[in-house]
């Protein structure tokens, strides 16, 4: 039988990745469409670079516990229509988190700086490789900001239909 609520460790890691994936996505949009000041600019994009480099263990740990604890059925997604197509939204914003972090990694031009305390080599130097990735990584961005926001609409429509969702996720 499923449980009622995600688990502690399943809910912080849902929120942590939320909170990092809200973050670079608003904040790497603005800087792209907004002409903010250099310093201010590259300091967006190296902290984002940076974060975003650290949440890929985070993401592989969230995998991995999903995968090996249940999630909550309690109902609300009625029949095997709704069903199919939580798990199936679940899974793409899987798939696009996962092009996202992997092609922002292989897009970069220099060596990955994270916060001072430890820099990861540039893992690919030829300039079709980092342009592809680039490409890549713009789209998949899209593509994962369009998931989440179909996500956060699905959520409020629960919400509104008196399924607590949110309630299920509290750590």
């Amino acid at each position: 039988m499923s449980p009622t609520r995600y688990s502690r460790p399943r809910a912080l890691l849902h929120w942590s990745s939320a909170l990092v994936i809200l973050w670079a996505s608003l904040s790497g949009y603005a800087n792209a469409a907004w002409t903010l000041p250099g310093p201010i600019a590259r300091g967006i994009s190296q902290f984002n670079v940076a974060l975003t480099t650290l949440l890929i263990p985070v993401f592989l740990l969230r995998i991995a516990c999903a995968l090996a604890q249940p999630g909550p059925d309690d109902g609300v997604h009625a029949g095997a229509l709704g069903r199919f197509l939580a798990r199936a939204g679940h899974l793409a914003l899987y798939v696009a988190t996962a092009a996202v972090l992997l092609s922002g990694v292989l897009m970069m031009d220099r060596p990955i700086d994270l916060f001072g305390q430890a820099s990861l080599p540039q893992p690919l130097a030829e300039p079709v490789l980092l342009d592809f990735f680039n490409s890549v990584h713009h789209h998949a961005c899209l593509v994962l900001a369009l998931l989440v926001g179909g996500h956060v609409g699905a959520v409020l429509i629960h919400q509104w239909h008196g399924h607590r969702v949110l309630a299920r996720m509290k750590p």
